[in-house]
C-alpha cells in the first residue's frame, strides 16, 4: 500500500486556479450531483465545504429550484473564479460565496444546514476528521452529510493507470495535479474507520466509482 503524501492545502496561483477550472470535471461534477439528488432529500438550505470554482453549488441549484447554497472556500483565487461563474449563471441570488477555512468553521452553529456536502476537498486536508466533524456537527437532526473524495491506490502503477484512463488527453501539469490527489487520498478502510469514531454506520462510506468512495449519512435524529 502506496503511504500518505500530503499535498497543498489550498492554492492562491492563478494560473492553477485557472487550469483547474478549464480541466473537464463536467461529468465527475454531474455524477456528484446526481447521485446526491438520488439518494434522499436535498437542503433547502445546503452548505458546501470546498467549493473550489461553484460548478457544484451551479449544477445543483440548476436541478433543484427550491435549493440555496453557502458555497465555502479557503482560496481567494478559487472563490475569485466562483464569483464569475455564479455571476455567468444567473444564481448570485441562490449561492453565497464565502472566504472560511476548514479548520475556523465554529462562526457556524450546530444544527445549521439541511444538507452538508464536499467533493475532493479532503485529500487536501492533513486531519480529514476536521471536514468530517464538523460536517456532522453543522448538520440538522434528519439532514444529510455527502462527501465524496478520491481512493488511495494500492501501487505507483496503480496511480498511472488511473491518471492515463482520467486524463490522457489533459497537459502534464492537469496530470500531475491529479498524480498528487491520488497520494494524498485516504484508503475505504481508513475513511470508514474514522466516520466510525463520529458514531456513524462504517457502511454509509462506499466505492461508487473506480477511484472514488461517497460518504452518505443520515443524522440521527435524537
Amino acid at each position: 500500500m502506496l503511504p500518505r503524501t500530503l499535498e497543498l492545502e489550498f492554492s492562491e496561483d492563478l494560473e492553477e486556479t485557472s487550469l483547474y477550472d478549464q480541466m473537464d470535471h463536467q461529468a465527475v461534477n454531474e455524477a456528484f450531483v446526481t447521485d446526491l439528488v438520488a439518494g434522499g432529500s436535498v437542503g433547502p438550505d445546503v452548505l458546501d465545504i470546498g467549493t473550489g470554482t461553484a460548478r457544484i453549488p451551479i449544477f445543483l441549484c440548476q436541478q433543484l429550484e427550491d435549493v440555496r447554497v453557502m458555497a465555502l472556500d479557503a482560496s481567494t483565487a478559487m472563490l475569485d473564479c466562483a464569483q464569475t461563474n455564479v455571476d455567468v449563471a444567473t444564481l448570485l441570488h441562490r449561492i453565497q460565496l464565502a472566504h472560511e477555512n476548514v479548520h475556523d468553521l465554529a462562526v457556524f452553529e450546530d444544527d445549521m444546514f439541511d444538507t452538508v456536502l464536499s467533493n475532493t476537498l479532503l485529500h487536501h486536508l492533513p486531519d480529514p476528521m476536521v471536514l468530517l466533524s464538523e460536517s456532522v456537527r453543522m448538520t440538522k437532526p434528519g439532514g444529510r452529510v455527502f462527501v465524496r473524495d478520491l481512493v488511495r491506490p494500492v501501487s505507483e502503477s496503480a496511480v498511472e493507470a488511473i491518471v492515463q484512463d482520467v486524463s490522457a488527453g489533459e497537459p502534464e501539469s492537469a496530470q500531475q495535479l491529479l498524480r498528487h490527489s491520488l497520494h494524498a487520498a485516504l484508503t475505504l478502510e481508513e475513511t470508514r474507520a474514522m466516520v466510525a469514531q463520529l458514531g456513524l454506520d462504517p457502511e454509509t462510506v462506499q466505492m461508487t466509482s473506480d477511484r472514488h468512495w461517497t460518504l452518505d449519512a443520515v443524522i440521527a435524529v435524537a
